[in-house]
């Protein structure tokens, strides 16, 4: 099993770096038709991840329905991929070209208070580019971003990232150095629409639906006595759109365990609104409510997906 494990990580490594090189030389729209039929692929020969596609869309819109849905969700993977690594190597002014940004009224209002900035998005269209405002604004933000087990694989994901010109921190040992930076005044990203651990004993309703949800960012925006504002970006036409919203005070949410409970919500809430509008460019491939390996338990036997996920809830409540 070593062995085996050893000539994975080895292809991964090395798969990667070679895709990596052949999509920066492909012309763009060559590339593009490469990454949308990679998850083409994906679609059509890994039935789990269709699967949990499909069923998580179903229930969480009410669609009874939605494989042209579901397949156009692995299709802006697939731009996704390519996008990431496009952008990259991209010049500020190429990425000035393809990227609109609106919402900036919010942004610097948010910037003229002198308080510490926790902007907040989820997994909704090419949140790799989205760290690329920092270029285009010189904009100063540390981002946290989850680090991968393999290090040779983090390493080409952290040089392509490095390019960004944001600060990347990994999500762990990390939440007491966010709330001084916001105690200074300074800007911090995080996504919010990640499962935490039930240990933390933190749900949020999501598309009806009861999730565990991390606290960490609510915890952080409070105790940084920091503004929350939220942002997101969805590929509209060949171009990246960057929308900010109206920043809130986390002060307003009050303080302790129901404070982060409310500021927790309001993330939620807020990036299902967006979600609704753009629902095939969040990543569902996620497992949102139902952890991946339970999914794949439990998938066979679920006959309402929703009816599931809240009694599930129920008993994991503390």
């Amino acid at each position: 099993m070593k062995v085996l494990s050893r000539l994975s990580s080895e292809f991964q490594y090395w798969g990667t770096r070679a895709m990596i090189r052949i999509i920066r030389i492909m012309p763009y729209h060559l590339a593009l038709t490469l990454g949308r039929f990679i998850m083409f692929l994906v679609w059509a020969f890994m039935p789990l991840r269709r699967r949990i596609v499909r069923i998580q869309i179903g229930s969480a819109l009410g669609l009874r329905n939605p494989w042209r849905l579901v397949l156009k969700v692995f299709m802006n993977q697939g731009d996704i991929l390519i996008d990431t690594i496009k952008y990259a190597y991209m010049s500020t002014e190429e990425i000035r070209k393809r990227v609109r940004v609106d919402g900036m009224e919010y942004l610097d209002e948010a910037l003229a208070s002198n308080k510490g900035v926790l902007i907040f998005t989820g997994h909704i269209g090419n949140w790799e580019v989205l760290s690329h405002f920092a270029r285009l604004r010189d904009f100063e933000c540390c981002v946290m971003a989850d680090i991968r087990k393999d290090p040779r694989l983090e390493s080409i994901v952290d040089g392509l990232r490095a390019r960004s010109g944001a600060t990347i921190l990994p999500p762990k040992g990390k939440a007491l150095m966010l709330i001084k930076e916001l105690r200074k005044g300074r800007n911090i990203a995080i996504i919010v629409d990640q499962r935490g651990k039930r240990r933390d004993g933190l749900f949020c309703t999501v598309f009806g639906l009861p999730a565990v949800t991390n606290p960490a960012p609510a915890f952080i925006a409070i105790k940084g006595d920091a503004l929350v504002l939220p942002v997101y970006i969805v590929k509209l036409g060949g171009l990246h759109h960057i929308r900010f919203m109206k920043a809130v005070d986390a002060a307003d949410f009050g303080e302790g365990s129901d404070a982060i409970q409310a500021l927790s919500d309001y993330m939620q809430s807020t990036l299902a609104s967006v979600v609704e509008q753009h629902p095939d460019q969040w990543f569902w491939l996620h497992s949102r409510w139902v952890r991946r390996e339970n999914f794949r338990k439990t998938i066979r036997t679920i006959e309402d997906f929703r009816k599931f996920v809240i009694s599930h809830a129920k008993k994991k409540a503390p």
